[in-house]
């Protein structure tokens, strides 16, 4: 197939301050590129962007959760010790909707940003490969407050 991966994905916001303080304030990531009025361009590290988000209009409803469209963005860590790093920072930042999940192959958590899109940050479990179970459907409680 000629298609690689996804290359960026864009969100919608109300509010570009906002957008700065959670993406780069709360998940560290680097502002590539900003357009008063437009939006703003996010990056882990030396890619030209991996998230943009684009100015809506005051009035713009918000996600909800049984709407045609985006369900999550996952972002990939580099290990489980990142991803549990990450959830009491976001803990401790006060984000909405914080969720985990074992889902298998990955170990996961999920949630909102500012405007109530849902993400998720994840590793991959390298004890068992996904080419090598029967279902990549799987998601078991995982308590990331007791892990060490």
């Amino acid at each position: 197939m000629p298609i690689q991966r996804v290359g960026h994905v864009v969100l919608k916001m109300r509010d570009l301050d906002e957008a700065k303080r959670f993406y780069n304030g709360v998940l560290g990531m680097k502002i590539a590129d900003e357009r008063e009025d437009m939006g703003v361009f996010f990056r882990f590290d030396d890619y030209h962007h991996d998230i943009a988000v684009f100015k809506v209009g005051e009035d713009a409803a918000a996600p909800e959760r049984n709407q045609v469209g985006l369900a999550h963005v996952a972002m990939i860590a580099d290990s489980f010790e990142s991803v549990q790093t990450m959830y009491r920072k976001l803990k401790d930042s006060g984000v909405e909707g914080i969720r985990t999940a074992d889902h298998g192959v990955t170990k996961s958590v999920y949630f909102k940003d500012p405007e109530g899109n849902e993400l998720e940050i994840y590793c991959e479990v390298p004890e068992t490969p996904w080419q090598q179970v029967d279902t990549i459907i799987k998601s078991d409680p995982l308590d990331l407050d007791a892990a060490d």
